[in-house]
């Protein structure tokens, strides 16, 4: 494969690194980066001089992909989970992030170990997921028709100018250097009335992503927002108008914390109820190594030999070695690696069916039981949360880019290859973004408001709060899971800044009034990657210049 295709395939695996892990932290959704980095990468194949089969063409795009895409996933898998240790002990996140090189070797070296292990995972599972079952991996199907369609010039250039037009804005309202910006950040809505409570921030980001999430997606945070005002502070203030008095007012984010908690036990008690039995199907397949003996034929090509595999030995030990570091004790780690196996599987079998990758509660339902059997501090809880939902990142991806292999006609060993390639890149430089995102905003703000971290880190601090609380907070989940509601998504409506809330709605307004959505989505995806770099490049600027 030419250097170019190979130079391409890092340049967006960086790119894809910075984005995502900006926008899984700053918001509680990690969109696909996969058809962007097609779309760019078509365009800029066509610059080159010579011509290329159309067939090659098709695996180059594939290779690029395959290769850019680990960043995007990998980093939404840390950018949901590391955020929950600033809100179980500040001080020790603080200390953490306080030395760049140390921060970044040990987020890199995290990533290496759970993205390798998660590689090998996904090796293990591609002869029955991809071949035997053949099942369906609608993103996969997704990449692969934006590969192989005709309108990609088109589709790149309504990219191009989403993206200029959300760098333009952006401009705007920041300004660089000298220049210091024209367009206000905010605007009250009806200020006299409301105070400051309901505001449109001056984002383009959130209003692509509530374009690409849809109305479905965006829909339950606006219950959380009205929640607030028509359920929440009535409850907190209802000992002032009734005769009952269940507890005394609380300050209102006090309460709304408890409550909130309430809400994130009702989806972990109802999702235990859901997916263990699930998962507990799919144990079979593992019992007696019957899994492993069944998948030593050679449909792929030079087979599995799994337990002689150096990949497997060196994922192996580096993961030992890791959570050693950490002070996981032999036996946690033995257990914590048979769980990750377990929930790997399933999480990837799902995303092969429905193009969903759910990590964040599998990881709940690994920690939990981590916690009561081992006593794990707050370190560890958060670091046992990155690694698999790393390893689930990496491990779904590559079963999405075999899948996409497959249609291209490219080997899978080819794509394995490639998929290493950009999991070392991911592991060099996603450190130092997180780094500069941390040192340069608050954990917790409307521009990194961490929504997935803070959901786990109460859940931890459930226990704290005051049961009568928790216990209304836990009845509202259950009611809005028979209405088939959410309980997550209303969590987000309920604690993010009120003008998040609305900065989605308006993009998925936008998408609802719009005639055949689908058709601009590469424009609200050049929108979001746009913001994401100016704010990097902003930082950076700010630091070295």
């Amino acid at each position: 494969m030419n250097f170019l295709v190979i130079l391409l395939g890092i340049i967006f695996t960086i790119l894809s690194t910075a984005i995502l892990s900006y926008i899984s932290i700053a918001t509680m959704i990690g969109p696909w980066i996969a058809p962007a980095i097609v779309l760019a990468s078509s365009i800029l194949l066509k610059l080159r001089q010579k011509k290329t089969d159309i067939k090659d063409i098709n695996k180059e795009l594939a290779i690029i992909q395959t290769i850019g895409s680990v960043g995007g996933i990998v980093s939404v898998g840390v950018g949901f989970s590391l955020p929950t240790l600033y809100f179980l002990d500040p001080n020790i996140f603080n200390n953490f992030i306080k030395n760049p090189l140390y921060f970044s070797f040990i987020i890199g070296i995290l990533c290496f170990a759970a993205g390798g292990f998660g590689i090998w995972l996904a090796r293990s599972f591609a002869d029955k997921f991809v071949i035997k079952e053949r099942l369906s991996f609608p993103v996969s199907k997704l990449i692969y028709k934006i590969i192989t369609s005709q309108s990609q010039e088109k589709q790149a250039k309504s990219m191009f100018w989403g993206f200029s037009f959300s760098f333009f804005i952006s401009f705007l309202r920041d300004g660089i250097l000298r220049f210091k910006g024209v367009l206000p950040k905010v605007f009250y809505v009806f200020p006299s009335v409301l105070g400051k409570n309901f505001a449109i921030t001056i984002m383009p980001m959130l209003w692509a992503i509530g374009f690409i999430a849809g109305i479905k997606i965006v829909f339950p945070l606006l219950i959380g927002l009205f929640s607030k005002y028509l359920i929440l502070w009535p409850i907190n203030n209802h000992s002032l108008y009734l005769n009952i008095k269940l507890f005394d007012p609380l300050y209102f984010n006090d309460f709304i914390t408890a409550f909130a908690s309430g809400l994130v036990v009702s989806e972990l008690i109802l999702g235990l109820l859901k997916y263990p039995k699930s998962i507990l199907n799919k144990i079979k397949n593992f019992s007696g190594f019957n899994y492993f003996k069944n998948v030593k034929n050679k449909s792929l090509k030079n087979g599995f030999k799994f337990f002689l595999n150096i990949e497997f030995i060196f994922v192996l030990l580096l993961s030992f070695l890791l959570l050693s570091y950490f002070k996981f004790n032999f036996f946690s780690q033995i257990l914590l690696l048979v769980f990750i196996v377990l929930a790997t599987y399933q999480i990837s079998f799902l995303a092969a069916k429905l193009g969903l990758v759910t990590f964040g509660r599998f990881a709940t339902f690994i920690m939990i039981p981590m916690m009561i059997f081992f006593k794990l501090n707050f370190l560890q809880i958060t670091m046992l949360c990155v690694f698999f939902n790393v390893c689930a990142a990496a491990a779904s991806d590559l079963l999405f880019d075999y899948k996409v292999g497959q249609l291209c006609f490219l080997e899978f060993k080819k794509v394995h290859r490639y998929q290493w390639l950009g999991l070392i890149v991911t592991c060099l430089t996603i450190g130092f973004f997180l780094w500069l995102l941390f040192s340069n905003f608050q954990i917790g703000s409307p521009e990194l408001f961490a929504q997935r971290g803070r959901s786990r880190a109460l859940l931890i601090q459930s226990l704290n709060f005051d049961f009568r609380i928790v216990l209304i907070g836990f009845f509202y989940g259950v009611l809005l899971k028979k209405l088939k509601i959410s309980p997550t998504m209303v969590f987000g409506g309920i604690l993010m800044p009120n003008s998040l809330t609305i900065g989605l709605s308006i993009g998925a307004i936008i998408s609802y009034l719009t005639k055949k959505s689908s058709e601009k989505i590469p424009f609200w995806s050049g929108v979001f990657a746009g913001e994401s770099i100016w704010i990097l490049l902003f930082i950076l600027i700010k630091l070295f210049i």
